[in-house]
């Protein structure tokens, strides 16, 4: 097995050491943080908008062009996943290329793409047996979109430690990244449902291009562009990583529609497993694997990574079996659903912004990760059992809670990661986070979808939500293990005359 070799780094974790003459090129251009800082916040703004603006239109989408709950899925699932697989191979290849010209690039795709999506006459080319139903042009669109988003997603993260050296600025960058990710998918719900109500659902698309453009020039005049590592990439780890999520998706969608012992669902599955272990096999012998297994030697990354992708899984799971929950069960229009949505897309950017600086400090990331998850379990138990006919008052306790708690843990997990791997490797390290996250979404979509497709939604809900508190009961163990391996790397720093958190 050939990983790069590790070294202790003064927080007590190990880390990987750049190998000598790894790094090469010069910064490009003239660095002015914050004009460059605003320009990746508004590429990371738009990609979230995407998701979020898309979640309240589904039932219109599917009901104006006669698709079934599977195509609604592809249609939210064929962005997802393309992102999803591609997020590793891109936050690599923004350490060999330059972070800067991934997210331009990223941005440029995302943005013509989305004009795309627009201008699609149908959106059922889910797959080929959907092909019928006209639906192509906007799922292939859709998955364009997501090889953008996959570009600029990485390096709106990894770019952080290359505008703020000093840990304490770094720091207040990141739980401003966050935050704006919690603010887009704040107003998504909203947005989306009053242009849907009142233009049509072709209009969410088209507010990405503005936005994009403005990131693109933002971008450009004020982030320098940073130092290369010439690695070669991992073609193999690549397919083999966008076979496991394709196959795993596409099984977890036709569960919904041919029954779980159907032949075609166990096959995917079974391909998807496969897929997976020759993932892991590769990556264990390739000489420069796409996702090194000593990146997981130290237990910190190990839980961050795992609690990223369990929140991705409660939140975009919850955000879209409540879309459907408002529109289906009580009748509300999207514009009303983005409405009852409030405060749990609200709530998101009250934690970052308001809450989260204050307790980190007299608490620490570590803590507030299971913190965190605790309270967005307390947030989906209240929805559970709340039922389909209770009072929208209660509904929303649930929501808000879900949606502070959720952006508190994610501030926690993306700080405690960010601050366990150098500089060098921070393309790679917002990649394997981003792609935890987002193949959290991925599969909470195709599982809660399955879940409502093979009933009524008023029969697939206690499932639905049986399925979302457990995963936010292991994500409330792996905060408790993150807490614990915090708390051995900090006595051990300090034993060598450092300071923890």
């Amino acid at each position: 097995m050939s990983e790069q070799p590790l070294r202790a780094a003064s927080d007590g974790a190990a880390v990987f050491d750049r190998a000598p003459g790894a790094a090469t090129g010069r910064p490009r251009g003239r660095a002015r943080p914050l004009l460059g800082f605003t320009g990746i916040c508004l590429g990371y703004f738009v990609i979230i908008l995407d998701g979020s603006v898309l979640n309240v239109a589904v039932p219109t989408i599917r009901a104006g062009l006669g698709s079934s709950m599977a195509g609604a899925q592809w249609v939210l699932n064929a962005y997802t996943l393309t992102l999803a697989a591609l997020l590793l191979t891109a936050g690599a290849l923004g350490d060999r290329m330059g972070l800067r010209r991934m997210l331009l690039g990223g941005l440029a795709v995302f943005a013509l793409a989305s004009a795309a999506c627009a201008a699609a006459q149908g959106t059922a080319a889910l797959v080929a047996a959907r092909a019928a139903q006209g639906t192509a042009a906007l799922v292939a669109a859709r998955a364009v979109q997501g090889i953008g988003a996959a570009a600029l997603l990485p390096a709106t993260l990894a770019l952080i430690p290359h505008l703020f050296p000093a840990a304490a600025a770094r720091s207040r960058a990141t739980v401003v990244w966050v935050a704006t990710g919690a603010i887009s998918m704040a107003v998504g719900p909203l947005v989306g449902g009053v242009l849907v109500d009142t233009v049509g659902w072709r209009s969410i698309f088209l507010i990405n291009l503005p936005l994009g453009v403005a990131g693109i020039l933002l971008v450009r005049a004020g982030v320098a562009e940073t130092p290369r590592r010439r690695t070669p990439v991992d073609r193999a780890g690549q397919i083999a990583a966008a076979l496991t999520l394709a196959s795993l998706t596409a099984g977890l969608v036709q569960a919904g529609s041919a029954g779980w012992s159907a032949p075609v669902t166990l096959g995917l599955l079974a391909g998807s497993a496969v897929a997976g272990a020759w993932f892991v096999w590769w990556a264990r012998r390739a000489p420069h694997p796409m996702l090194p297994p000593s990146f997981f030697a130290v237990r910190i990354r190990t839980s961050a990574v795992a609690s990223a992708g369990l929140m991705g899984f409660v939140f975009y799971g919850a955000l879209f079996v409540m879309s459907l929950y408002f529109q289906q069960l009580r009748g509300w229009s999207a514009a009303g659903a983005g409405v009852a949505l409030l405060p749990m897309t609200v709530g998101s950017t009250v934690g970052p912004l308001l809450l989260y600086r204050p307790l980190s400090e007299r608490f620490g990331h570590r803590l507030l990760l299971p913190a965190g998850f605790v309270c967005c379990a307390a947030g989906v138990v209240t929805l559970a059992l709340a039922g389909p006919d209770a009072p929208y008052s209660a509904t929303a306790v649930g929501l808000l809670l879900i949606g502070v708690a959720s952006t508190m843990a994610f501030s926690a997990l993306t700080s405690l990661l960010m601050a366990n791997v150098p500089q060098e490797l921070s393309g790679l390290a917002s990649g394997v986070q981003n792609t935890s996250r987002q193949s959290g979404a991925l599969i909470a979509v195709a599982v809660l979808g399955a879940l409502l497709n093979g009933s009524s939604p008023r029969q697939g809900l206690p499932a639905a939500f049986a399925v979302l508190v457990g995963a936010v009961l292991l994500g409330v163990a792996v905060g408790v293990c993150a807490l614990r391996a915090a708390g051995t790397a900090g006595r051990e720093h300090a034993g060598q005359g450092g300071s923890s958190e």
